[in-house]
């Protein structure tokens, strides 16, 4: 990162010299944001698995299990939780490698694939998801906990109270990068992993009234299969296309794979079958209601808080890695607190009221772009690495990636609309006609890029 140089101007002979306490602030929280990650920096994958491994245990993921274990029932919804969770891992691992290999995050590796300008373009819109998912989380966790310390304590906090402790807590994580996102996640997913756990244990001594059989009723969502799949892909794609940002720090390819299958496939179908039985042992859609009728109130406190922290961190430090990658000459620390102070202002929007339609609207999208980054880097480069020294002779926009893009996304539309249909999962279908449709693109009109 660039170093800040002294401002005082009556002092010429320090004007060429950095500001030592600026240089060591930058220091500190230079997390190689446009560089690549040095090798005495890696871990191994089961550490960088617990990271997204935390997001396997946010609440959003609970009311996915719920949502779509009433809709399709147990049996239907744990093989869509498998062959959702089983795509997003195959996936995790392709664009993992990638990261693996290059030690660039995953926006700056998007320059070498949809050029300079379109990379930019594509951040942009990643960081707006991510800061939606940010936003989704933070209005859960107000809402909820106001719910909650109502009914524990008998008194009201405001909602713009919640809002911003939350944020400031989350921002202030976010600032010290991955080596604290790390030890977080991986010191909060055990704990998060019993809680979880009990709340199934009580599922199953749960039984109901013959009252509460006829009053409660769940909601319908009025799902497909598939589209309980994409659902399930959709919840973690953003995940998947941005695991660069964390494998970049994976040792070993062997690391890459773990540190996709442990949270996409494990952990992540874990919760989703959990939340399931619990909404259909209670009959409730709503995750707050669910906990309160089985009598952990208190221990939904706490998985709240501990859920919406990982959560939201890993959502602003990949959001603020998109930023960074727009703009390297912004400083790391300032861009994370500009985007929690935007991420906060989001939560208002209450995203919640069509959680599903904005899952699946993440997994039409994204999915194309993991499949085209992956087609670059392995097929079309032979895993030739990225180097920096490239950038300025890159394109501004590689016409073939956007292209390809855009049939991805239309297949997806079509395939939900009835008007194609491959494998009648959209994620599927989308990737099987991305791949190769970019693969023929660059190989007729864009030759000379290649090298």
């Amino acid at each position: 990162m660039s170093v800040k140089q002294s401002s005082h101007a009556n002092d010429l002979a320090n004007s060429s010299q950095p500001d030592s306490s600026q240089s060591h602030r930058d220091d500190i929280f230079d997390d190689y944001a446009t560089r690549p990650v040095p090798q005495h920096k890696t871990v191994g994958g089961i550490r960088i698995g617990m990271i997204n491994g935390g997001l396997a245990f946010a609440v959003p993921g609970l009311i996915t299990g719920i949502e779509l274990g009433g809709e399709l029932g147990l049996e239907q919804s744990i093989y869509a939780f498998l062959i959702g969770g089983l795509i997003l891992s195959v996936l995790g691992v392709v664009t993992g490698l990638v990261g693996m290999h290059n030690r660039l995050t995953s926006c700056m590796t998007m320059k070498f694939v949809f050029g300079t300008k379109g990379a930019n373009l594509l951040s942009l819109a990643f960081v707006l998801s991510l800061l939606g998912w940010y936003g989704v989380n933070i209005n859960l966790f107000s809402e909820v906990s106001q719910t909650l310390i109502l009914q524990m304590f008998n008194f009201t906090v405001p909602i713009w109270v919640l809002d911003i402790s939350s944020g400031i807590l989350i921002t202030l994580t976010t600032i010290w990068g991955f080596s604290l996102i790390e030890k977080v996640s991986s010191l909060f997913v055990p704990v998060l992993f019993i809680l979880i756990s009990y709340m199934l244990y009580k599922s199953f001594g749960y039984s109901l009234s013959p009252a509460e059989s006829i009053n409660q009723q769940m909601d319908t969502i009025s799902l497909t299969f598939g589209e309980a799949v994409s659902a399930v892909v959709g919840s973690f794609i953003v995940s998947v296309v941005l695991m660069p940002d964390f494998t970049r720090f994976a040792k070993t390819k062997t690391d890459t794979v773990v540190a996709s299958f442990l949270p996409f496939l494990l952990l992540n179908t874990f919760v989703y079958v959990a939340a399931a039985i619990a909404g259909l042992a209670v009959q409730q859609s709503d995750i707050l209601q669910v906990m309160l009728t089985l009598g952990i109130g208190a221990l939904a406190f706490v998985l709240l808080i501990m859920s919406s922290w990982v959560t939201n961190v890993v959502n602003l430090y990949s959001a603020a890695l998109g930023f960074n990658a727009m703009n390297a000459h912004w400083k790391e620390w300032k861009i994370i607190v500009c985007a929690g102070v935007l991420g906060t202002g989001i939560a208002s929007f209450n995203l919640l009221e069509n959680f599903t339609d904005f899952l699946f609207s993440l997994s039409i999208i994204f999915t194309p772009v993991a499949a085209i980054y992956v087609v670059d880097f392995f097929l079309l480069r032979h895993q030739q690495v990225y180097q920096l020294t490239q950038l300025t002779s890159l394109p501004t926009f590689n016409y073939c990636a956007v292209m390809a893009w855009g049939i991805g996304i239309l297949t997806s539309i079509l395939v939900n609309k009835g008007h194609l249909t491959l494998t009648s999962i959209e994620v599927c279908d989308a990737i099987i006609v991305t791949v190769p449709a970019y693969y023929f693109l660059m190989k007729a009109f864009a030759k000379k890029t290649l090298t």
